[in-house]
């Protein structure tokens, strides 16, 4: 089974690959690759475990996939880095077949070509239970020109790339349609329309990870601090606050909440500002900028999104992640979406 699995991989893969800095990839006992001689690598791993980062009963092969490349892409990303290389670690459990594992090859392959990344490696082993997908991603960035979560400074202007908290409507949506307990349809004007659920679903299922305008903001020198928001922005920018020692204020009337979302949240009975706060895998940029520097970076990060970037808070003295909104104040420090275990 194991030979017949790298076997498939290596042909979907185009074993040899046609990437002028792989001198040896997947079937040998290790990659050889050749970095480029004015960067600095950067090395990122996630792993995404059956039963509690998916669902095989909503969750394609395909898109699994496409979000096993993704949530690794992101990471990159969020370091002003070029993706190159990727090796993947499978533990299969019983019962996987042929067809799911072309399928999950494909979407895999699909999301790494659009970053032109090459798959030169990885391993298979045989799992109990439950399915783990876990992927490494080696990239590049230029010397000196990385994005960190350490270099915050109060005053500061904190910004997000688009809407928050849709993969987590979405995620609720699938769950829902799992249960039998579906909202997608009601008395006229009270569902949620087939474009609403598409989109939403499509944000859980298949995020797009923001690599190229990190590179983009790594590149200028203008922009320091960043990171994906996949645990959720409470918890991730809480990330930037303790790396970087200051704290940080956002508005709750800024939270870049979509009408989707809006509305979807009415019907299902939670908060949209909730999902956007606190619900994860949204895998937008955050980042924080000079007030100096403001306007050159706004300009630069809405020509590569298409529209304005979403200005939510601001750096400030302290430790904690302030919500302020209408009411008065809220500490939301790491209020967030939690994986077991998490990167350290």
């Amino acid at each position: 089974m194991e030979r017949d699995l790298i076997a498939k991989i290596q042909r979907l893969a185009g074993v040899p690959i046609r990437d002028p800095s792989v001198l040896v990839s997947i079937g040998d006992d290790c990659a050889v690759v050749a970095p480029s001689p004015d960067c600095h690598l950067i090395i990122t791993t996630d792993t995404l475990v059956e039963s509690i980062h998916f669902d095989l009963d909503y969750f394609d092969p395909w898109h699994l996939g496409r979000k096993t490349a993704a949530v690794n892409l992101s990471d990159a990303g969020a370091m002003g880095g070029h993706p190159r290389w990727a090796f993947l670690n499978l533990a299969v459990r019983p019962g996987m077949t042929d067809r799911f594992w072309d399928s999950f090859s494909k979407g895999l392959l699909s999301r790494l070509s659009e970053y032109g990344v090459s798959l030169v490696g990885g391993d298979t082993v045989s799992a109990p239970n439950k399915l783990s997908l876990s992927l490494t991603l080696i990239g590049e960035v230029k010397k000196g020109k990385w994005l960190s979560r350490s270099r915050a400074q109060p005053d500061d202007l904190i910004y997000c790339s688009g809407n928050l908290g849709e993969a987590a409507a979405g995620l609720e949506l699938l769950r829902k349609y799992k249960e039998r307990r579906s909202p997608f349809k009601g008395r006229k004007g009270t569902g949620i329309s087939r474009a609403v659920l598409k989109r939403l679903v499509n944000r859980h299922l298949d995020p797009e990870p923001r690599v190229t305008l990190g590179q983009a903001l790594a590149a200028n020198g203008m922009v320091q601090t960043a990171i994906d928001v996949s645990d959720g922005i409470a918890t991730d920018l809480a990330h930037i606050c303790k790396n970087s020692r200051v704290g940080a204020e956002v508005r709750a009337r800024e939270m870049p909440v979509s009408r989707a979302l809006e509305r979807t949240s009415g019907i299902l009975g939670i908060s949209s500002l909730d999902l956007a706060l606190t619900g994860g895998e949204d895998f937008e940029l955050l980042w924080t900028v000079s007030q100096k520097n403001e306007p050159e970076v706004r300009k630069i990060a809405a020509k590569i999104l298409g529209y304005r970037p979403f200005r939510i808070g601001k750096i400030v003295q302290g430790n904690r992640v302030i919500l302020k909104t209408s009411q008065g104040t809220k500490d939301i420090t790491y209020q967030g979406y939690e994986h077991y275990f998490r990167h350290f």
